[in-house]
């Protein structure tokens, strides 16, 4: 792997400023012992729910987090290795769960805290907002909610009716 030149790193620098300062969540992991195929599985389920994925050097993240004013109060979870995942997108609850999923899988990932919609959240938070419904578990109940009383109404209607019918039925018998 080729050495990363001072220019390389401003322009990474500058491009996650501008990613991490738009994005919902910005989550900060530590990995250690991953190999490649185990790498590619997390890349692809947080690219699965509209996130991003790199490894930085830990300087660079502190560099990033300064420009965003939030260096001292994220700096804590900026040590070892050192992954960050964010997205724009609004699946914030899909990708913590698919990151949490991992880590209980292998256990070779551990979620230190983050960045969500600009507050800082530490690891018991984001296992706290990994418990809530997803958006569309949550759009599945909002549908069988308003759809639930219509077909209660229609069964009651019918129910009358149908129980006529098998009165007249066993009659003719």
């Amino acid at each position: 792997m080729k050495k990363w030149t001072k220019k390389r790193k401003r322009e990474v620098v500058e491009m996650l400023t501008k990613e991490i300062k738009n994005s919902k969540i910005s989550i900060l992991g530590n990995f250690s012992g991953l190999n490649v195929a185990e790498m590619e599985k997390i890349r692809d389920a947080v690219k699965q729910n509209g996130g991003n994925i790199m490894v930085l050097k830990n300087n660079l993240l502190e560099i990033i987090f300064k420009n965003l004013s939030k260096d001292e109060s994220i700096s804590k979870f900026i040590s070892g290795p050192t992954f960050i995942v964010w997205s724009k997108e609004e699946k914030e609850i899909e990708i913590i769960k698919s990151l949490l999923n991992f880590q209980k899988d292998t256990g070779k990932i551990e979620i230190k805290g983050g960045l969500l919609y600009n507050e800082i959240v530490d690891k018991a938070k984001i296992e706290e907002i990994s418990k809530l419904p997803g958006k569309k578990e949550l759009e599945a109940k909002v549908i069988y909610l308003l759809k639930s009383p219509s077909v209660r109404l229609i069964y009651s209607l019918k129910s009358p009716i149908l129980r006529v019918i098998n009165v007249l039925k066993n009659l003719n018998k």
